[in-house]
Formats: C-alpha cells, sequence, structure tokens
C-alpha cells in the first residue's frame, strides 16, 4: 500500500460520493430539478427534461463507478468533463445576472462544507463556480495519477496478474 495510492482512492471515492448523493438528491425532487435546469434558459425547453434525465443518470453512475474503482481513469475524464459542464452553465447564469433562486447543485459537499463554516449558498454565486473548478481539478487528478489507487481496477489487475490500463 502507498501513499499516493491512498491518496488517489481517498480522492476518487470522495468525488464519487459528491457525485452519487448529488444525483439521488435530484432524483428525489426530479420534477424541482427540472424547473431548475429550466431556469437557466440555455437550453431549448424540449431538451430540459432530457438533459435532466442525463446529468442525474450520469451522477448517480458516474458516482457509484468512482466510488467503487471500476474505469477509474475513463470515469474521472467524465466527472471532470460534467464538473466543467456545471462550471460555465454557472458562469452563463451569473454574467447574465439571471435571477435563479435554486442553482440545482445543492449536494453532500455544501452540506460538509457548511458544517466546517464555509457557508454556500445554492444560489448560483461565484463560490459555487471555484468549487466546481476545483472539483475539475481532483477528477483531473484522478486521470493523471500514474496510481489508480485501490478498487475494482486493481482488484481485476490482481486476478488477472498483469498491468492494464482502464
Amino acid at each position: 500500500m502507498t501513499i499516493q495510492s491512498l491518496l488517489i482512492t481517498v480522492l476518487r471515492v470522495f468525488l464519487g460520493v459528491i457525485l452519487f448523493f448529488a444525483g439521488i438528491a435530484k432524483l428525489t425532487s426530479f420534477s424541482v430539478f427540472i424547473a431548475d435546469v429550466a431556469a437557466y434558459q440555455i437550453l431549448p425547453l424540449g431538451l430540459v427534461k432530457p438533459t435532466s434525465y442525463l446529468i442525474v443518470s450520469s451522477e448517480i453512475t458516474l458516482g457509484m463507478t468512482l466510488i467503487i474503482g471500476y474505469i477509474s481513469r475513463g470515469a474521472g475524464v467524465l466527472s471532470a468533463l460534467i464538473f466543467l459542464i456545471f462550471s460555465v452553465a454557472l458562469v452563463i447564469v451569473l454574467l447574465r445576472e439571471q435571477p435563479i433562486v435554486d442553482c440545482g447543485c445543492g449536494n453532500i459537499l455544501f452540506s460538509l462544507l457548511d458544517k466546517i463554516g464555509f457557508s454556500v449558498a445554492t444560489t448560483p454565486n461565484w463560490n459555487i463556480v471555484i468549487i466546481d473548478l476545483m472539483l475539475v481539478l481532483a477528477s483531473v487528478g484522478v486521470v493523471y495519477s500514474s496510481q489508480q489507487g485501490y478498487g475494482m481496477d486493481s482488484l481485476i489487475q490482481h486476478l488477472l496478474g498483469k498491468k492494464t490500463t482502464i
């Protein structure tokens, strides 16, 4: 067990938990989330509902994939992409000065940050953009780490007795 593998594992699971629980939170109040996506006024109305389904299913799937450590690098690429998309959407809303009450991005990370004294409102703000960009960087760290960490990837490699890049 190396320290780098342990750190990558913790980072990967952290990202997975954020995505998984964000997806579950959106799923439990899906109609509210659809309204949040529509409020951004970025997508044509006909694409709001399908995009909402795509976001929720992506967050849950990527979250589970990162947590168990299966196809970690691919999941890291996709999680970086989803966090980047969230950042761009928030920047568009902030630059337009749209009066959106809820960004639709409240998640377990915001609860954790609130507990340590760093309050993050769910109204679109630059703090959320910074957090999303930090999550992009963390995801890129998972992708480009020389170690994959501990999870399904390393278990499969161990069982097969060879080193493969997934």
